[in-house]
């Protein structure tokens, strides 16, 4: 997958980039990123194959253009909640909140040494209204994100960072809780942690799910260290099972994300076509092409087999997505295939650089982030389910990610849940509860 910040994607060394291209003038205007999103460089192409892959996308309304316009129609910003905490965290305020927290999270044990525990008991005091705020904004009617796909990998996605600020607070406003043994406060904060994470991944972009994936992930610990409490009760652990429950039955399609991912791969060989491939690049991918001499021999390449390098990429991207409707653990020897096939390509005529290079690289392991998210995610609801008193399912689901049985043992007084991953490394435990 092709990930870009603002920051970082945006050079301006478009201009040097018309070798290879002949002294065609600029077709797009650069400050009407809907031009892109339409795709008309491409769908002009003679190219019958690369026609064939693109027309359906079309079609089916999956183009930048048509994404984009899905995602603005009945936005109501008013009542938006997403809106609202943007505004809560305007600016640089969400990426220092993120960046501070990141001393602490994540935190595989959730335990912090006494002076750590001051410091995080004083940033959530200090950041209290801004918790309050963030929850308010979870009631509004309307909760809707909203990004351009027609500015492809360049597009604004700050809400993300927005959705992590107010998550983390949340997690470790629970660790301050737990520490003062205000079980039910860390209950509920714990909650709205994974209730943060649950709307985030939601979103129809893979960078936005997997954030999802990581905030998740910090919110079980502080479950885990709230199990742990001797005081715990069965309705503090049924606040996060309810919530967890509702989150694993509406789990978002996978096939979106890449959808989406690929409507923004297009859009990044629209800017090619357009004479602006070195405007894709980063600072830093530019000064390594430069300093190691590669940079006019690349662009070459990249100009000269374009359109059988997007018919490579978008034909491995139908497959990635129709591939989403199966387990991950039945779609992921497709995936090793695909990836086998990019790599057969190195050193010959036929390597489909900005495919192979740039799109297509880790969407496996993108993929398994999110299998593991959604595994781990049914274990949890799976336990807080046993451990609040539910009857065991007659036999145990299979595990998305790995297809074996989650490995499931009820004693007197705990629940265990193991082998969320595919070995003992994942294990969830819980005390038992009687049921109601």
């Amino acid at each position: 997958m092709f990930m870009r910040s603002l920051q970082n994607a945006l050079v301006a060394f478009a201009a040097l980039l018309l070798c290879g291209c002949g002294e065609r003038k600029i077709v797009h205007d650069p400050n009407k990123p809907t031009d892109y999103g339409r795709l008309t460089l491409t769908r002009q192409v003679n190219h019958p194959e690369l026609s064939q892959l693109v027309t359906p996308i079309i079609d089916a309304e999956q183009s930048p253009l048509a994404l984009e316009e899905a995602l603005a129609a009945n936005q109501n910003p008013p009542q938006n909640g997403v809106v609202a905490l943007m505004k809560i965290y305007p600016g640089p305020v969400a990426d220092q909140v993120v960046n501070s927290t990141d001393a602490w999270l994540p935190n595989k044990d959730f335990q912090f040494p006494p002076l750590t525990l001051e410091k995080v008991h004083a940033y959530v005091v200090r950041h209290r209204q801004k918790i309050d705020l963030g929850r308010a904004a979870l009631q509004m009617p309307q909760w809707k994100y909203f990004w351009q796909p027609t500015a492809g990998y360049l597009a604004d996605v700050h809400f993300v960072e927005c959705t992590k600020a107010a998550a983390r607070l949340e997690t470790l406003a629970a660790a301050v809780a737990i520490a003062d043994q205000d079980l039910e406060a860390a209950s509920i904060h714990a909650a709205f942690a994974l209730e943060f994470a649950s709307r985030l991944g939601q979103v129809n972009h893979v960078y936005a799910r997997r954030t999802a994936a990581e905030l998740r992930e910090e919110a079980f610990t502080a479950v885990a260290a709230l199990a742990q409490q001797p005081d715990v009760t069965r309705e503090q652990l049924s606040t996060v099972g309810k919530t967890l429950s509702s989150h694993a039955a509406a789990w978002p399609d996978d096939a979106d994300a890449w959808i989406a991912d690929r409507a923004c791969g297009l859009h990044q060989y629209e800017l090619i076509r357009d004479g602006q491939f070195l405007s894709t690049l980063s600072r830093e991918e530019y000064l390594e092409l430069k300093n190691e001499n590669e940079l006019e021999a690349i662009t070459r390449a990249v100009t000269r087999s374009l359109n059988y390098d997007e018919t490579v990429y978008l034909k491995q991207m139908r497959a990635i997505i129709e591939s989403c409707r199966l387990p991950f653990y039945q779609r992921a020897e497709l995936l090793a295939q695909l990836h086998a096939q990019l790599a057969a390509f190195e050193g010959t005529n036929d390597y489909p650089t900005v495919a192979a290079r740039w799109l297509l690289v880790d969407i496996d392991k993108q993929q398994r982030i999110a299998a593991r998210d959604h595994a781990l995610s049914i274990a949890w609801s799976l336990a807080l389910d046993l451990a609040t008193g539910e009857e065991p399912p007659q036999s145990p689901p299979t595990n998305l990610l790995t297809g074996q049985p989650y490995q499931i043992r009820i004693e007197p007084q705990r629940v265990v849940v193991a082998a969320v991953d595919g070995g003992e490394d994942e294990i969830i435990l819980l005390p038992r509860f009687a049921a109601k």
